[in-house]
This record gives structure tokens, sequence and C-alpha cells, in this order.
């Protein structure tokens, strides 16, 4: 097994903008360590490659000739943000000519949505994992190095007699085997200290553009969620669809702290991230977290933690022993009138109760910023009542660092993609191949030769 060798893909979105060439999505989905550390478990060489990172470092660096030197057999791909379908598939082609052996596999959110139309348009693609991929990618590279049946590997969309067929086993991890992958290694990955100051852009002709920025890394919680915001593609909903989960899991404490200390103590890791509020109703099990934390660190963590939900008083409290003076809580209110914020958002509240949060906030001395969104059919009159109540709450709080008010993109598998009429949506894409046309960029993305030209 130590001689079928295997790596993990990212692709960012690569584009040019006044002849300058950049790329965006550089983060990777959190489970690509997980997969490479199962398959590790089970004795099988992998390595995470960051596409952008390695060509950001040597712009002569193409994914195919690395594949052909270390004699890689088998390949996954992440595509797990619509952003960067494109790219992916633009990748995974120019591959596959030059590497006809090589077994390619792909995985994340949107290739989970899209398995079947994808694996129809595009026949170089072998085999899509749709859902959670943990067990179903070891017992996958198990049964290619064997050359044994793929008829009882689980979440598996493959070929077969010239069909396209979902097998019909199912994974989803619960809290133990949650807590038993390994959410980050840094030998797992390819230049992973470069990887960890990359920010959300990469400039390729800016030597600086990755060097100085400050290191963070997200640290995964768990998997799940209760709600279905209109505009989100990984609600309860979404999640049930893509992934057959209908539960929430949680990693242990345990597990999590010592993530955290192996990031602190070997790469002095800046700030760490978190974005999981599943259950605003129930955050016991996010509150024995933040209680692990303190004890483990004593309020040396910088935090910038993303909620869903309006926190409460004891999650605060043990938020602010947790972490630091300067991390940050990142509220988001969606729409200053409240009446759309209940018509799109799961977990919304009051203006007022909101402002009762933020005054707790203020006397704890917990900093936070405050996102609002800008939706499709939402009037410019709303759009500026959210402007002036970001700027009401700024003036009025001083732990109010900042607010922002983003556009929000139309994400697969999201509530309104579903209904767009009850939303006052037309032209919503329902397709693969409409993501893939609307994010078209540069023919053969990271194996073209634009970077030395």
């Amino acid at each position: 097994m130590r001689n079928f060798n295997c790596a993990i893909i990212h692709i960012p979105k690569l584009y040019k903008e006044n002849g300058r060439l950049y790329s965006s999505i550089n983060y990777c989905a959190a489970g690509l360590f997980s997969l490479a550390g199962e398959l590790e478990k089970s004795n099988f060489k992998v390595k995470i490659i960051h596409a952008g990172v390695e060509k950001y470092l040597d712009k002569s660096f193409k994914l195919s000739d690395y594949i052909k030197l270390n004699d890689i057999k088998f390949l996954a791909f992440s595509l797990q943000w619509h952003a960067q379908s494109y790219d992916v598939i633009e990748t995974v082609s120019e591959i596959k000519k030059i590497n006809p052996n090589v077994h390619i596999s792909l995985g994340g959110y949107t290739a989970s949505f899209f398995a079947e139309e994808i694996m129809n348009k595009f026949p170089f693609i072998d085999s899509i994992i749709k859902g959670e991929g943990e067990i179903p990618i070891v017992k996958l590279v198990k049964a290619l190095s064997k050359k044994n049946s793929l008829d009882n590997i689980p979440n598996l969309y493959r070929r077969k007699n010239g069909e396209i067929i979902l097998n019909k086993e199912i994974f989803t991890a619960g809290n133990e085997q949650l807590s038993s992958f390994e959410f980050f290694n840094r030998d797992k990955m390819l230049n992973f200290d470069t990887y960890i100051k990359a920010g959300y852009i990469i400039d390729y002709d800016r030597n600086f553009s990755v060097k100085n920025s400050p290191s963070s890394h997200n640290v995964i919680l768990g998997r799940g969620c209760s709600g279905n915001c209109v505009w989100c593609g990984g609600g309860f909903n979404a999640q049930k669809n893509i992934s057959n989960r209908n539960y929430i899991s949680y990693r242990s404490p345990k597990s999590i702290t010592e993530e955290i200390k192996n990031l602190k103590t070997l790469h002095n890791t800046e700030i760490f991230r978190f974005s999981f509020d599943p259950e605003p109703n129930n955050r016991i099990p996010l509150i024995k977290i933040l209680n692990a934390i303190e004890k483990k660190f004593k309020r040396e963590i910088t935090a910038v933690y993303n909620m869903d939900g309006l926190p409460d008083k004891e999650f605060l409290n043990a938020f602010k022993r947790a972490f630091s003076e300067k991390s940050l809580l990142l509220l988001s209110p969606v729409f200053a009138d409240e009446d759309l914020r209940a018509k799109y958002k799961s977990f919304c509240y009051t203006n007022k109760q909101f402002e009762t949060v933020l005054d707790y906030m203020e006397n704890l001395n917990i900093n936070s910023e405050i996102y609002f969104s800008l939706m499709p059919s939402i009037s410019n009159e709303e759009n500026e009542k959210s402007k002036n109540y970001g700027n009401y709450l700024k003036s009025k709080y001083k732990n109010v660092k900042e607010y922002y008010i983003y556009p929000v993109e139309i994400e697969p598998a999201s509530p309104w993609t579903f209904c767009p009429q009850k939303f006052g949506l037309k032209n919503v894409k329902t397709k693969f191949i409409e993501y893939y046309e609307e994010n078209r960029g540069i023919e053969k993305s990271f194996e073209s030769d634009i970077f030395t030209k």
C-alpha cells in the first residue's frame, strides 16, 4: 500500500486583473487534513497540495509533473465552493491528458450536490465522493490499490458498465469518529508554512503578498446545523441532501485543545478562527469546549469566532474567560429590518435583543464586528437602512470595531434555489455547468503556461 501514492489537491480560483495574476478561494476546505490523516493511518503515502501556494513559490510548478515524478496513482480534488468550478475542471482535464492512468476523484459540497451532472459532462472524472469522505476515501483507495470491486464503498458515485451509479452505503461521522480525525498536521501539506500565511487573495506578481500576512488557521468544532438560512448552502436541509447528515456532531474538547496546542507551538499561529454555532438554543457543547480552552491556555489564544445566532450571557462569559482581549466575535444580523431578518435568517432576533447583547459585551469588553448583507431583490432603501444601523451601532458601542455590508451569492443547495419566486429571484442557477461558465477564467488554469510567460 505504501507504493500506492495519493495526493489531495486544492485549486483556487485563478483570474487576471489589470495584467496581473491573482487567485481567490485560497483557504482549503477543513476536511482535507482529516482525509489525508485517515489515508496515512491505513499506510498510504499522501500529500495535500495547494496549487496556488506552489505556483506562488515556483512559477514553473505543474501538478502533472509532480504526479509523474512522485508516481501518484490516486488524486482527490476538493470542489467545495462553486467559484472553484471552472479551475478545478480545467486543471483535472489537463492532468488526465498527461496522466491517463491516475484515478481522479472529486469531493466537497459543490461536487457532491452536482455529482451526477459533473460525471455525465466530464468523462475524465472517475468518481465523486458525495458528502463526508474520511471513511469512503480509505475504502476507495484500498479497493483501487488491490484492484477490487468498488461496490460497497459508501457515498461513492462511480462508473460501472457505462452507467453512473451511486452506491447504497452511507457514511456520516458521529462525535467519536469526528474526534478521532486529525484536522491539522503540518507534515501532510506541501509548504504548509507558506499556506498558513496566505490570505483570501494571492498576488502572483508580488513577492511578499503571502509572507507578510499574519498566520491564522481554522479550528473545526463539529459538523451539522439546525437552521436553514435562505442563502446558505450548508444548512440542515442542504447537509441532509448532500451528506445524509440529519444530526449535529461535536469534536471532543481534548481533540480540539490538542490541535490548538500544535498550531500554537509548531507554527506560532497568531489567530484561531472558529465558525460553528449550530444550535443557538443549546450551546452547552460549545461552552464545554471554551472551558477546556480556558483551562489549557489561560487566555493566551486570540480568536475570531463567527456566530450564526445571538450569543447568550453564558457563552459570552465563557468566551471572555477563554480568549485574549484582542479576540473578536463576528455577528450577522443580516438586515436592519427585523421582518426581513425573520424571513431570511433562521436564528433571528429583534434589534432590541441584539443591542441588549451588545450592551453585555461592552461590559465584558468583548470586541465585535457586525455583518449585514446585500441580497438579490432587496431594495436600495433596505440596504441604506442597514448602513445607517451599522453606523449607529458603531457610534454607540466602542467595542463594535467595524461593520460591513457584503453581497451574498446564491449557493447551490440553498433554500432560495428551490423556491426562487418566494424571494423575487429570477434566472437562478440550478445546474453545475452554469456555475462552471459563470466562473470561466484562464484556460488550463493552474496547468497553464501563463505563469512563466
